[in-house]
C-alpha cells in the first residue's frame, strides 16, 4: 500500500519543479497555473515538515528538505531574472547566502535551527508567486517596482536569518577547513557571477547553480551517513536553514 512520507513529498517537490518553470513562458493563464502549481509545491514543504515532526525523521530527510527548498528558490528566482521580472543584484545576494550556509552545513558542522529561517523560506516562496501575479494583473512598470521591493525584502530577511548560522559555522574554523570551504564555494560563486552576462547561454550557469545543491547533498551524504551512532537513517530532528 502506498504511504505518504516526508521524503516522498520532498522528492515530489523537486520532480515537479520544472513544470511551473516551463509554464512561466506562456500567457497569463499559464502563468496563473504556474503560481497554482508552485503554491502546491510550497504546501508540500509544510506537509513534509509536519509529517517529520509526527514521526522519527530520517537523516536523508534532514539533509534533503533544505536542499529541495534551495533548488526551488534558485530555479524560480533565476528564471524570473531571465524573464526580467526581477533585478539580478538582490537575487544574487539571496543565492549567495544560500550557497554559503548550505556549504557550511554540508561541511559537517552541526548548526542549530533558527525559526526565522523557516519564515525566510516561506517569504521567498510566497514572494515569487506574488511577483508573478503582479506581472499578470498590473502593467510592467508597476509590477517591476513591486518585484524589486519583494526581492530586496527577501534578500534582507535571507541574510538576517543567516547570522546565527554564520556565527556558529565560522566559529573555530581552522585554516584548512576555511580553505576547503572556499574551494567548495568557488564553482557556485563563479556561476553566479557569469549568469547576468551569459545571454543566449544563460541556461549553462542556471543549470549549474540549480544542480549545485543536490551535488553538495550527495557529497554530504557520502561523508556523514556512516557517522550516525544509530545507523545511517537516524538524526535528532528536522533542520531548515
Amino acid at each position: 500500500m502506498f504511504r505518504v512520507t516526508p521524503n516522498r513529498l520532498t522528492f515530489l517537490r523537486v520532480l515537479l519543479l520544472p513544470l511551473p518553470c516551463v509554464l512561466l513562458y506562456g500567457g497569463p493563464e499559464m502563468k496563473l497555473t504556474a503560481v497554482g502549481v508552485g503554491s502546491f509545491l510550497g504546501l508540500t514543504d509544510y506537509l513534509d515538515g509536519w509529517l517529520a515532526r509526527r514521526t522519527r525523521p530520517s537523516r536523508l530527510g534532514t539533509l534533503l528538505d533544505p536542499v529541495a527548498d534551495k533548488v526551488f528558490v534558485t530555479a524560480i528566482y533565476l528564471l524570473m531574472v531571465h524573464l526580467r521580472y526581477l533585478s539580478y543584484l538582490p537575487v544574487a545576494l539571496i543565492l549567495l547566502r544560500e550557497i554559503l550556509v548550505g556549504s557550511l552545513r554540508g561541511s559537517g558542522r552541526r548548526l542549530s535551527v533558527w525559526p526565522l529561517a523557516r519564515v525566510k523560506t516561506a517569504f521567498q516562496m510566497a514572494g515569487a508567486g506574488l511577483v508573478i501575479l503582479a506581472f499578470v494583473f498590473f502593467d510592467p512598470e508597476r509590477a517591476w517596482s513591486f518585484g524589486s521591493l519583494v526581492a530586496w525584502l527577501a534578500a534582507a530577511l535571507t541574510w538576517l536569518s543567516a547570522w546565527p548560522y554564520l556565527r556558529e559555522g565560522l566559529r573555530g574554523l581552522s585554516a584548512k577547513e576555511a580553505l576547503r570551504l572556499g574551494i567548495g564555494l568557488l564553482p557556485a560563486v563563479i556561476l553566479l557571477a557569469l549568469f547576468p552576462s551569459s545571454q543566449a547561454f544563460w541556461w549553462l550557469p542556471y543549470g549549474g547553480l540549480v544542480f549545485y545543491f543536490p551535488l553538495t547533498l550527495l557529497a554530504s551524504l557520502l561523508r556523514r551517513l556512516p557517522d550516525s551512532p544509530d545507523g545511517p537513517g537516524v538524526v535528532s530532528g528536522p533542520e531548515d536553514c
